[in-house]
């Protein structure tokens, strides 16, 4: 069981720890062939991902969705669209206007297909890299440009500066990422067990510890920043254990040696973890993670 409080925003550039979250310090710019793993982990949490993790981001997806001003008739490409739980309210601003849903998972596809035509919509579905299909999609195709959540699986210093060339005149970029600082009880626990282990670990993490990185990769484009903004907050969870099942089943942690450990082992590395976490963490109202997202709209 998990509750969700809201934090104070602190400053938007104010984030400097050195940990992060999804992938646990994994460089993809390092290690090109997660990208089936990746695939095959949101294969497998599709069915339960909007249960355990979209009622958490609820609050940042609907603000980016706002502050992009979507209007009727417009053209959207929805990156990394995951099950269609963001995508579903901008089809529905821009209806008729065509919206295209990328994704490399078919069973996350399938879902967000599913859900449209739930509604009436039509939801046209692409399977593939994010990266691959700004590399390939004709030049100033879309008005808008939708991606969240998905710096993590990409290598973003290259793949934002051409998210520009796929939006008119008068587009706009919207994204919306976890940033490194995110679980820094997880990491710190990750660091604490890797050493007891004596397991290698890798300290540049996979998405940006603040900002501006973003903000000036983007510029590089041709965009011109409109807003940005930070969104914090804590979840509480009834143990350790309960705390990395859920990074597990989420998906937020994600390692190809993962994908090695079964059954009795990985239940015993489960509680071993959340052990450690447990005991590096406790307060009175249970275990915390605690989360720092960064939303950006850019325009050309």
């Amino acid at each position: 069981m998990r509750t969700c409080t809201e934090l104070q925003d602190p400053p938007l550039h104010s984030l400097h720890e050195r940990c992060t979250g999804v992938g646990f310090g994994v460089s993809l710019r390092r290690v090109q062939s997660l990208d089936h793993y990746f695939q095959s982990t949101y294969d497998r949490v599709a069915e339960f991902y909007d249960d355990l993790w979209s009622p958490n981001v609820k609050t940042p997806n609907d603000r980016l969705t706002r502050d992009l001003h979507l209007r009727r008739g417009e053209r959207l490409v929805d990156l990394a669209c995951g099950s269609g739980a963001a995508t579903l309210p901008m089809m529905r601003l821009i209806a008729p206007g065509e919206t295209v849903a990328v994704d490399p998972s078919e069973n996350m596809l399938r879902l967000a297909v599913e859900r449209a035509a739930e509604e009436g919509l039509h939801l046209l579905p692409v399977r593939s890299k994010a990266e691959d299909f700004i590399a390939d999609a004709p030049a100033h195709s879309f008005d808008v440009v939708s991606m969240r959540f998905a710096l993590a699986y990409l290598d973003w210093p290259r793949v934002l500066p051409a998210m520009g060339r796929l939006v008119r005149p008068g587009g706009r970029v919207g994204i919306l990422t976890s940033l490194a600082t995110s679980a820094p009880q997880a990491m710190a626990t990750y660091q604490k067990f890797a050493e007891h282990l004596e397991l290698d670990t890798v300290a540049e993490p996979p998405t940006p510890r603040e900002i501006d990185p973003v903000l000036d990769l983007l510029g590089r484009g041709g965009l011109v920043i409109d807003t940005c903004w930070q969104h914090n907050f804590r979840l509480w969870f009834k143990s350790g254990v309960d705390a990395t099942r859920w990074l597990l089943d989420t998906g937020y942690i994600t390692h190809p040696a993962l994908s090695a450990l079964e059954g009795e082992i990985k239940d015993a590395m489960i509680e071993l973890f959340g052990s450690h976490l447990e005991d590096g963490f406790r307060e009175d109202e249970g275990v915390p993670l605690d989360f720092f997202f960064a939303g950006v709209i850019a325009r050309r």
